[in-house]
C-alpha cells in the first residue's frame, strides 16, 4: 500500500510540476524592425507621431533602434518583363507591400517551406532574373550563377493579389503609372 501511495504522489509532483513549466513564457523576444528610409505616406508619418506624442523619442524610452536601413533606388529602368506572347515591359520601379518589395513563400530546392522578404531594393539587385515555368513554379538565378528552385511557390510582387503583379512603368501615354499584369503571362522577369 506505501508502495502504491509513493508512486500516486510521485505522479502527481510530476503533473503539477509540468503543469505548473506551461506558464513559463520561454518565446524569443520580438526584434525591433529597423527603420526605412525614405518611407512615404501614412507609414513613416505614424512612428514619428508617437514619438512626439509620449515626449521622448525611441531611444530615450528603448524602444525603437537608432540604425537606419538605407534603401538606394537606381534611377531609370530597374527591370525588363518579358510576357509569354514575346512582348517586353520595362520596369521603372517596384511598388512595395506595406514595407516589403516582394514575398515568396514555397518549397526552395525541394527542402522545407521557406519565405523570403525583402524590404531594400540592393537585395532584390542581387538577383538576375525570374524565370517561370508557371506562377507557382519558378526559378531565380542570382548575378554569381547560383540558381534558387521555387516549387509550389506564392510571389508577391507589387500586390497582393494571388492573380496579378503589379510595378511601375509607361502606360500609353508615356507616364510613369502602376501597371498590373497577369501572373500567367509573365515569363521573365530581369533586373539591370
Amino acid at each position: 500500500m506505501r508502495t502504491i501511495l509513493k508512486a500516486l504522489l510521485l505522479s502527481l509532483t510530476l503533473a503539477l510540476a509540468l503543469g505548473g513549466c506551461g506558464f513559463f513564457d520561454d518565446s524569443p523576444e520580438e526584434p525591433m524592425e529597423p527603420a526605412v528610409a525614405q518611407e512615404t505616406g501614412d507609414e513613416a508619418a505614424a512612428p514619428q507621431a508617437d514619438a512626439s506624442e509620449e515626449g521622448a523619442s525611441g531611444t530615450e524610452a528603448g524602444l525603437s533602434s537608432t540604425n537606419e536601413v538605407e534603401d538606394i533606388v537606381p534611377e531609370g529602368p530597374v527591370a525588363t518583363l518579358q510576357l509569354a506572347n514575346g512582348s517586353t515591359i520595362e520596369v521603372l520601379g517596384l511598388a512595395k507591400l506595406g514595407k516589403y518589395y516582394l514575398y515568396i513563400s514555397g518549397e526552395l530546392n525541394g527542402r522545407t517551406s521557406t519565405v523570403i522578404s525583402y524590404t531594400r531594393f540592393q537585395d532584390v539587385a542581387k538577383w538576375d532574373a525570374f524565370i517561370f515555368k508557371d506562377p507557382n513554379n519558378f526559378i531565380i538565378t542570382t548575378k554569381e550563377g547560383k540558381e534558387l528552385v521555387f516549387m509550389n511557390a506564392r510571389l508577391f510582387l507589387g500586390s497582393d493579389s494571388n492573380d496579378t503583379y503589379s510595378f511601375y512603368a509607361f502606360n500609353d501615354n508615356y507616364e510613369k503609372a502602376l501597371i498590373v499584369v497577369k501572373k500567367s503571362d509573365v515569363a521573365t522577369i530581369k533586373f539591370n
